[in-house]
């Protein structure tokens, strides 16, 4: 049951600073930056609680799956891709499909390769 809470918690954390993100940038490239930051931050806290194993299993429920399940966007994506495609700017919505894709497979292995070094 703790583990439920802990990922509601960091879910709601999570959606709130997604939300600020978007508001501050303003349009569909703010869900790509939000992805591109939550592939990092993923790939960091993997490896962190990878190597932490004293923490309490709560502790990655709240930062993996809720925080930072709750602040990436995937459907989001998809529907500014849709969005995007449906306005005719077919160019820039498959430069946005494919530039999330690419940098956020990318962001993850460095997030990863920093939290190796790092913990």
């Amino acid at each position: 049951m703790l583990s439920i809470l802990s990922v509601f918690l960091g879910g709601g954390c999570g959606s709130i600073l997604r939300h600020l993100v978007c508001s501050k940038i303003g349009n569909h490239w703010a869900v790509m930056s939000v992805n591109l930051l939550g592939a990092l931050m993923i790939g960091l806290a993997v490896e962190y609680f990878a190597n932490q194993t004293h923490l309490r299993p709560e502790i990655r429920s709240f930062v993996v799956t809720g925080m930072l399940g709750g602040f990436t966007t995937f459907s989001t994506y998809m529907l500014d891709f849709g969005t995007l495609v449906g306005s005719s700017r077919t160019v820039e919505a498959f430069s946005y499909l494919l530039g999330s894709l690419v940098l956020g497979v990318l962001f993850l292995f460095i997030g990863m390769k920093i939290g190796r070094a790092c913990f």
